[in-house]
């Protein structure tokens, strides 16, 4: 049972390095290199001890390069939301404030009922 805790926690190693290295340098990229250099020395050492890479092992890279990709992915996301209007600080076209276009509109209810046509022929 420890054996395969064991064998599991190593092969999220790169995983961990993954997190631990975005959380300390900040960069994406960086921390994917140091996550990748894992998974290749897991898998030059599986080699060099004829074992065959763990499942968890390819978890662990299928994590890593997700996590790099959604990072990467939506690294201008403050970019794409901010419009596309220019942004000159002035309240002209405030929400808060009426605005005089709108007084100048007929209201429906306010404006003179029309007449309906009578009906064709005998009632």
């Amino acid at each position: 049972m420890a054996r395969t805790a064991l064998r599991i926690l190593l092969g999220f190693l790169s995983t961990a390095v993954f997190l631990a290295a975005f959380i300390l340098v900040g960069d994406v990229l960086l921390a994917a290199i140091a996550a990748t250099a894992v998974v290749v020395v897991q898998f030059v050492f599986g080699r060099t001890t004829s074992a065959k890479p763990s499942v968890a092992i390819w978890a662990s890279l299928a994590i890593v390069l997700t996590l790099t990709g959604v990072s990467l992915m939506g690294d201008d996301a403050n970019a794409s939301l901010m419009s596309r209007t220019d942004i000159t600080g002035s309240v002209s076209n405030c929400a808060c404030k009426p605005a005089t276009k709108v007084h100048g509109l007929p209201v429906p209810f306010l404006s003179t009922p029309k007449t309906i046509a009578p009906a064709p022929g005998p009632v």
